[in-house]
């Protein structure tokens, strides 16, 4: 069976098989990821909770702002390359809870929610888990709200990671520098 043809297939069962009580449940989980908003709120939330201080607090927000930010703008750069149709679109008997008009691959909730949980993990790492489930759920939320595939949500979500992993190692060379200048700047003794 081609890869489409069973993306095809998973995103058809699971939207024609929703739960009802659970739909908005679904939707609202996509609200609250647009454009990272939870992921810089909770950002800012862990600082403070962990006590790190306002101004890492800000610092936080500000760096998984940018970080989702970009990673939704590779995921529509990619979508104007790609063109993929929506699974609504495609296959009458999806009826999407709501409607979305860019194109589907890939999709850039996923890449937003995988790029604010990478840096959440790194940020807070025991509760990784938690982020992780919840990126999970908001990626799983785009395939049942009828609006996305299965392989929209696996490409955007490596988007987000990659993301990610790019702000960290970018964090991680620019902490090394400027330690690397501070202890170039102290006296040496002798």
């Amino acid at each position: 069976m081609p890869l489409v043809s069973l993306d095809d297939r998973l995103a058809i069962w699971i939207a024609t098989h929703r739960y009802e009580p659970l739909d908005d449940v679904f939707v609202r989980l996509g609200t609250i990821d647009r454009l990272g908003l939870v992921w810089i709120v909770l950002a800012f939330v862990v600082c403070l909770v962990t006590r790190r201080g306002l101004r890492a607090a800000v610092a936080w927000a500000v760096f998984v702002a940018v970080v989702a930010f970009t990673a939704d703008a590779v995921s529509f750069g990619v979508k104007d390359l790609v063109h993929r149709t929506r699974p609504a679109d495609a296959h009458p008997q999806i009826h999407p809870l709501y409607v979305v008009h860019s194109s589907s691959f890939p999709a850039g909730h996923a890449a937003t929610a995988l790029a604010g949980a990478t840096l959440l993990s790194y940020l807070l790492p025991r509760a990784a888990p938690l982020f992780v489930l919840l990126a999970a759920a908001i990626g799983f939320s785009r395939v049942y709200v009828g609006v996305h595939y299965p392989g929209d949500v696996l490409g955007g979500a490596l988007i987000g990671v990659l993301c990610g992993a790019v702000a960290l190692l970018a964090l991680q060379a620019a902490r090394a520098r400027r330690q690397t200048f501070r202890s170039a700047l102290r006296p040496r003794p002798g």
